[in-house]
């Protein structure tokens, strides 16, 4: 049921919804309205580099889902160049709202380690893309083996 769910959404669904997501909680002024979340010190970072891998775990399931429904044979294989694409307009993505963030003077500001924070969670969603490929290939198009 889920994979026919995610086999089913409009081509680039997921990276959308990740990128409006991710824009709201970096780019608007009080997104919790308010309520603040204690952590732990850094929690920040961490919640940074969550948000990005997010958003290349998405933007890579968007691809698998385009390049696998229409050219089984090698989609098994993951694509390192277009990954590494991703990856970058990820990264680039990252140090965007940092600077947006510091010019929007809503009392948020750039910051390097959070941009740092960013860079990470995109390489670590990159390493899994790549690790995870085959194997998401075979579990959502289970028909073309």
């Amino acid at each position: 049921m889920f994979r026919l769910l995610i086999r089913g959404l409009p081509a680039w669904t997921l990276s959308i919804v990740c990128f409006l997501a991710i824009a709201y909680l970096t780019l608007w002024p009080d997104p919790l309205q308010g309520r603040r979340i204690e952590l732990f010190e850094g929690a920040d970072k961490v919640v940074h580099a969550i948000m990005m891998m997010g958003m290349m775990l998405c933007m890579g399931l968007d691809a698998l889902r385009k390049k696998a429904a229409h050219r089984f044979d090698d989609s098994v294989r993951a694509p390192k160049g277009l990954l590494t694409v991703y990856m970058l307009i990820v990264v680039l993505f990252g140090g965007a709202i940092e600077l947006l963030q510091g010019a929007m003077g809503l009392g948020r500001g750039e910051d390097w380690a959070d941009f740092g924070a960013d860079a990470v969670g995109a390489a670590v969603g990159w390493v899994i893309c790549l690790l995870a490929w085959s194997a998401t290939v075979r579990w959502m198009f289970p028909e073309q083996e």
